[in-house]
């Protein structure tokens, strides 16, 4: 039954490693040049990192927890994540026009960069705090006993 339940808790780490895969792709993607691609391995070091919380966890509401959190602190980055490629590709929308139009361009993706974070931090904040809270009661949860204290026995 260890075996199943360390499986499980493997299984578990590696699916909200993936989850928080998602919310750190768009820094993945600034980070990726045509030719060099290191995108696989941060994918691949984040699920090993994720899945070897969740083995260690102790229990499998613990594994829960830990998934739930690391995947809350992926979403509350996830503007970061999208300000980085929001540079990047404004630096290449700039580069790529004529010198004549490159305030345009700058102004224009400047704009869009600015649009871009604001619905990541929507989205970030309002996920990454939910899943948070979750992490934060599965994880942290104490045990469910009810001490009696009566006082007739003095």
């Amino acid at each position: 039954m260890k075996f199943v339940a360390g499986v499980f808790r493997i299984l578990i780490g590696v699916v909200f490693g993936l989850v928080a895969t998602v919310a750190f792709s768009p820094a993945a993607a600034a980070f990726t040049d045509g030719a060099d691609s290191k995108a696989p391995l941060l994918v691949l070091a984040l699920v090993v990192v994720s899945a070897l919380l969740g083995f260690f966890a102790p229990t499998i509401r613990r594994a829960f927890g830990r998934g739930f959190l690391l995947a809350g602190l992926s979403f509350l980055a996830l503007p970061l994540s999208v300000m980085l490629l929001s540079g990047r590709t404004a630096r290449e929308v700039v580069n790529a026009v004529e010198p004549a139009n490159q305030g345009v361009a700058a102004i224009g993706s400047g704009i869009a960069g600015l649009a871009m974070t604001g619905v990541a931090t929507f989205i970030g904040l309002i996920v990454g705090s939910v899943l948070i809270i979750i992490g934060l009661v599965l994880a942290l949860g104490g045990r469910r006993e009810v001490v009696i204290v009566d006082s007739r026995l003095r």
